[in-house]
């Protein structure tokens, strides 16, 4: 039996599948993490119109990174598509060379803290947790969406090693 699950494992890693617990913002967790996304209708729904206001190539890109593991160089995006009315995330990964149009980053206190819900008075202790360029009026009129962003960053499952 043990020889059959052994010869099983080597079979799985020759094609490419992992049983990996991505790290915490690598790109395994974005991938997933953009899954996730178009599984959770506060964010399909909730940003439909916000999604509508894309670049040249035709999507938003939210980017975000920890400092705890070193700086911009280690940030992730999801690129967030209109489509049938939805805002579907339709990549997650590396980030990219293209401008964002959010840019988030804290400290990993900060982003557990944040994933908890711990967000403060009214949503507004959301911007002394974490580092946050882009539009604040936006963020704010989506207040609800981007509290639901932050309460996904936890269903991932992760460790909290640096990528």
């Amino acid at each position: 039996m043990k020889r059959v699950l052994t010869s099983f494992a080597v079979v799985l890693s020759i094609v490419g599948f992992s049983f990996a617990t991505p790290k915490f913002m690598d790109e395994e967790y974005a991938k997933q993490f953009c899954e996730l996304w178009n599984k959770t209708k506060t964010l399909t729904d909730g940003l439909s119109e916000w999604s509508k206001k894309v670049n040249k190539n035709g999507y938003r890109i939210i980017r975000f990174y920890r400092q705890d593991c070193g700086g911009p160089e280690k940030a992730i995006e999801l690129h967030i598509a209109p489509k049938d009315g939805k805002a579907i995330c339709i990549y997650g990964g590396k980030a990219t060379t293209e401008h964002p149009d959010f840019l988030m980053y804290a400290t990993d206190k900060n982003w557990e803290s944040l994933a908890k819900g711990e967000f403060g008075f009214m949503g507004m202790g959301i911007m002394t947790k974490m580092s946050f360029e882009g539009s604040k009026i936006e963020a704010m009129q989506n207040m609800g969406p981007f509290k639901a962003f932050l309460l996904n960053l936890d269903k991932v499952p992760h460790t909290m090693d640096c990528p």
